[in-house]
């Protein structure tokens, strides 16, 4: 077994280090990325350059599946995406943020309804990677979705 030690890295280090942990353990799980930032072969590479970082003699388009899930840009966000996070969070109390984990849900479940054969019988876990102050940005922007909620203020 070997063990690795690699300073923190951004974009593309959760991605790496899931995927090289499924692939040296005996899960084998391909891992399914969502790329919010850039193409996918950006991560792809980004990925691949972590993975020579470390010696692990792996391709990274060999143990990670990397789709694309920008949408209109970085933290840019269409009306459905925003709507699927208000439903997420009514239906089951999760908070999406609209950056990285909101827009890789709703593009996960949208592949999941156009290709149920593509996920059909597979056990899916999905990893929330943070990200929820960053919608006090959109609260403008949902305001007419949320119906009774609304904008707390706080004051000292």
């Amino acid at each position: 077994m070997k063990l690795y030690s690699v300073r923190p890295k951004t974009c593309g280090g959760t991605v790496a280090g899931l995927s090289l942990g499924s692939c040296l353990s005996e899960l084998k799980a391909k891992v399914h990325a969502f790329c919010v930032c850039a193409d996918p072969n950006f991560l792809y590479d980004y990925v691949q350059c972590l993975l020579d970082e470390l010696q692990a003699g792996v391709n990274s388009r060999d143990i990670v599946n990397i789709q694309n899930a920008i949408g209109l840009g970085y933290a840019r966000n269409t009306t459905e995406e925003l709507k699927f996070i208000k439903e997420v969070a009514e239906a089951t109390g999760v908070i999406l943020d609209h950056v990285y984990s909101g827009k890789a849900a709703y593009v996960m479940m949208k592949d999941m309804a156009e290709n149920p054969s593509k996920w059909e019988g597979k056990k899916i876990l999905f990893i929330h990677t943070g990200g929820l102050l960053g919608l006090f940005d959109k609260a403008e922007q949902m305001a007419s979705m949320v119906g009774n909620w609304r904008k707390m203020d706080i004051h000292k």
